[in-house]
């Protein structure tokens, strides 16, 4: 019986999404179930998808239409409550997968059972181009919870494409239907993430890059005026939930970096709230930056 679920939140992807579904059909290990959310796209992206289910498959698919686009966030919790494994591959429609990558998956998720996520090293790729850049993005996180705890006060060491979640793990507070999941949508990573480290669950980083990412103009980091909001606001929610007041001095040290750094409107100001008067403390930043460091010489022994 499979415990991996690869669940891909779609909107709009039909340029990449006949890729990755032919990535995912020439995975070396079959042992896994696809399911997949078409977030009320708008062009060719459901006969993509009909066309994809029509033919004979090894492994078992689930598709989820949604009437209207219920954004990012929403979207990812869709994909949660929806998947019955025990574990659940986040993956975006414009990104590939190499074919070991569910093989490497499947024996993390054995020999680790009690670790909640695990993070994959990334290889770019760029644009339109489906040929990997031989550039590896790799995470700062740790198998260190009191490591993790500290990088997620100040930082967002990510990444979520590719990542494996323990669903059976994740506490409420990312699954209530009561949270504010409009001011959340594009930061869905970062909120994530945090729930899970401040809950105290294990992040195992996974360094191997089996999972090929695609760079383009439609990030969230190239598109501050819009998600300025939902930035400070996961920033708020960071800061509110820290456990001792060292966390939410680093947490308080990078306020003032994103607010100058990426030239942020009043959007990242509506987001944060009364937090920005806290914005001094950046002279601090200096701490999350030796942090980060030293989780990387750690993440170097690996």
């Amino acid at each position: 019986m499979s415990q991996l679920t690869l669940g891909i939140l779609t909107f709009n992807d039909n340029n990449y999404l006949q890729k990755l579904l032919e990535s995912i059909e020439n995975q070396k290990d079959k042992n896994f179930e696809l399911l997949i959310i078409n977030n009320s796209s708008t062009d060719s992206t459901q006969s993509i998808i009909t066309n994809f289910i029509a033919t004979k498959h090894d492994y078992e698919i689930k598709i989820s239409n949604n009437v209207e686009n219920v954004g990012s966030f929403l979207g990812t919790r869709q994909l949660i409550l929806k998947t019955t494994t025990s574990h659940l591959s986040i993956i975006h429609g414009d990104d590939l997968l190499k074919s070991n990558y569910v093989e490497v998956a499947n024996s993390y998720i054995h020999l680790y059972p009690d670790f909640c996520a695990f993070n994959f090293d990334l290889e770019e790729i760029e644009g339109f181009k489906d040929t990997a850049t031989g550039n590896v993005i790799r995470s700062s996180w740790t198998n260190f919870k009191a490591v993790n705890r500290l990088l997620v006060s100040g930082l967002n060491p990510g990444v979520m494409p590719g990542s494996i979640i323990n669903t059976t793990k994740l506490e409420e507070n990312f699954l209530s239907s009561d949270f504010d999941g409009l001011k959340l949508n594009g930061t869905e990573d970062i909120f994530l993430w945090q729930q899970i480290v401040r809950s105290s669950q294990k992040i195992m980083r996974v360094p191997i890059a089996t999972y090929l990412y695609r760079r383009h103009s439609g990030q969230i980091s190239k598109k501050y005026e819009i998600y300025g909001v939902s930035l400070g606001y996961a920033r708020r929610v960071n800061f509110l939930t820290a456990k001792t007041r060292f966390e939410k001095l680093l947490c308080a040290a990078e306020i003032e970096y994103e607010f100058s750094t990426v030239n942020y409107d009043n959007s990242y100001i509506n987001g944060i709230g009364c937090l920005l008067k806290y914005r001094v403390f950046s002279v601090f930043r200096f701490l999350n930056i030796v942090i980060r460091r030293t989780a990387r010489l750690i993440n170097n022994i690996i």
